[in-house]
């Protein structure tokens, strides 16, 4: 009989229920941002070609959202390994080696966005006063999706970086594999 490994329990906890508001909070807010652009698109194409009529705007207020909706998006993905990542060496060594990989990897992440929030609240102040094109909405409201999204991509790699250090595995999203070809 063998026994578990408790570190290997610990690691693959379910989530607790803040963290599923948090992950069905993210989703909504992408569907809502994604339905909303393809509304805007669909009803800006149909009018452009039955009416003859194009509304301006659409094209800078869908592009903006989905600059919002990359940022937003990224931390959902990482948390089911959905980023491109080179794992060879991780997977040819032993347990013990590939935990600390693993760990350097989530250790070199964390810094990574923590440099890229800092840069992009920078940046978000220093396009603050300059005025988008056409809406004139302030630059800085755009680049706001730098470092909130990094800040969540940085909150959902803490949430699952324990259970990758010690496992290896992402988390299962049934009927999706975003390592798929």
């Amino acid at each position: 009989m063998t026994t578990a490994n408790p570190a290997t329990e610990a690691a693959t906890r379910p989530a607790t229920s803040w963290e599923n508001w948090l992950m069905t909070a993210n989703r909504w807010v992408l569907i809502g941002l994604v339905g909303v652009m393809a509304a805007l698109v669909i009803v800006n194409v149909i009018s452009r070609y039955a009416f003859g009529y194009s509304f301006t705007w659409v094209e800078e207020v869908t592009r903006y959202m989905m600059i919002w909706t990359a940022f937003l998006g990224a931390g959902l993905a990482l948390r089911v390994g959905g980023h491109i990542a080179i794992d060879t060496l991780s997977q040819s060594l032993r347990p013990a080696g590939a935990r600390m990989v693993r760990g350097l990897v989530v250790a070199v992440l964390a810094v990574t966005l923590l440099i890229v929030i800092w840069l992009g609240i920078e940046y978000a102040q220093f396009g603050w006063e300059q005025e988008t094109p056409v809406l004139g909405w302030s630059f800085g409201k755009v680049y706001l999706a730098i470092p909130i999204g990094a800040a969540l991509m940085l909150l959902h790699l803490t949430l699952i970086a324990r259970r990758w250090i010690a496992t290896g595995e992402w988390e299962k999203v049934e009927g999706f594999d975003p390592q798929a070809l």
